[in-house]
Formats: structure tokens, C-alpha cells, sequence
């Protein structure tokens, strides 16, 4: 009895090794930068990123591109989804949301500026900044292109919404590994 059971507990994992899950990772740069990795199975997938994104003021002191900020307005974003891939040939094009927990700080406005002798610049702005945590929805919607050596370059369109900072992007990606080699619809 104790091998019938053994036996009837092994017999699903003979049909996993046909649909076997891939699992990938690599990094991406565009609206941030970003390590990524995901496992797909029979189309579904599983997606994780850990995105670090920086802009400086919009406008006002500190805001053109040599000037020196003391600080940036900055956000860290962890995110865990899940979505489905379609294959288009050898290509993939695939969607998923989830859940993130975002870590950030904004610029508030300039308080003093110091001045000093410099190569580039002569003066530093200083900003009144807050810290701020939030839980947000995140949203991905990308392309993979026919795998190289294991390889895939990739484009992504990338969306947080949360209570502090929404976000929309583009990201160009690499892909490591066997993800989105698979998907069968």
C-alpha cells in the first residue's frame, strides 16, 4: 500500500517533464534600472523584478543637467506578478500584474544653495525631501525576441500605479536562460 501511494504521488511529475518549467533572469535599463527573472509553465507565468529608478528636479534650481543636487528624488520598487505568454512565432509576447512594495523619496523644495569653486559647477542645491513607503499595482507588457545561445533582448512596457508616484515606462531587457523557450498555448 505504502508503494501504491509512493507510485501514485510520482505519476504527475511524468507530465511535468514533458511541460518542464523555464525559469530565466537578466537585467534591463530604460525608465530605471532593473534585475529580473521569471518561470513560465504551459504559458503561465511567474515574473519578478527589483527596479531602482532617479530623476532630478523638473524644474527650478538644480534642475539642468550639470547642476549639483544633493539629492535626487529616487524610488526602489520589488515586485512579484503573474501573467500568461503567447508565442507569435518564435517570439513571445507576454502580460502580467501583481503586487509591489515601493520605497522612495521625493524632492520638496530648494532650501539653501552653496557655493564653492568647482570644474564643472559652483553651487550645490540643497532640497527639503520626504521618505515615503507604499504598496502598489504593477503592470508589465513585453516582447521577446527568438532566443540566441540561451539569450533574448527584449522590450517591455512597465506601469506602477500607488498612492505616491505612478509610474509608466519602457525598458529594453535581456533575458538569461530557458524563459519563454516553451509556451505552448
Amino acid at each position: 500500500m505504502k508503494h501504491l501511494y509512493l507510485l501514485l504521488c510520482l505519476l504527475p511529475l511524468g507530465s511535468l517533464a514533458q511541460n518542464a518549467p523555464a525559469w530565466g533572469g537578466g537585467v534591463g535599463v530604460g525608465n530605471g534600472v532593473e534585475v529580473h527573472a521569471g518561470r513560465q509553465q504551459r504559458g503561465w507565468l511567474a515574473l519578478a523584478r527589483v527596479r531602482y529608478r532617479w530623476w532630478r528636479p523638473g524644474s527650478g534650481p538644480g534642475s539642468s543637467f550639470l547642476d549639483d543636487v544633493n539629492t535626487k528624488s529616487r524610488q526602489l520598487e520589488v515586485a512579484a506578478m503573474a501573467g500568461y505568454g503567447v508565442p507569435l512565432g518564435r517570439t513571445l509576447l507576454y502580460g502580467g500584474t501583481g503586487l509591489s512594495y515601493l520605497y522612495g523619496r521625493h524632492l520638496g523644495d530648494c532650501r539653501y544653495t552653496a557655493a564653492y569653486s568647482g570644474l564643472v559647477g559652483s553651487r550645490t542645491y540643497y532640497y527639503a525631501y520626504r521618505d515615503y513607503q507604499a504598496l502598489g499595482l504593477p503592470l508589465e507588457i513585453g516582447w521577446l525576441s527568438p532566443p540566441r545561445q540561451q539569450a533574448r533582448l527584449g522590450l517591455a512596457f512597465q506601469a506602477n500605479f500607488n498612492p505616491e508616484r505612478t509610474l509608466f515606462g519602457g525598458m529594453l531587457t535581456l533575458w538569461l536562460g530557458h524563459f519563454g523557450d516553451t509556451v505552448t498555448p
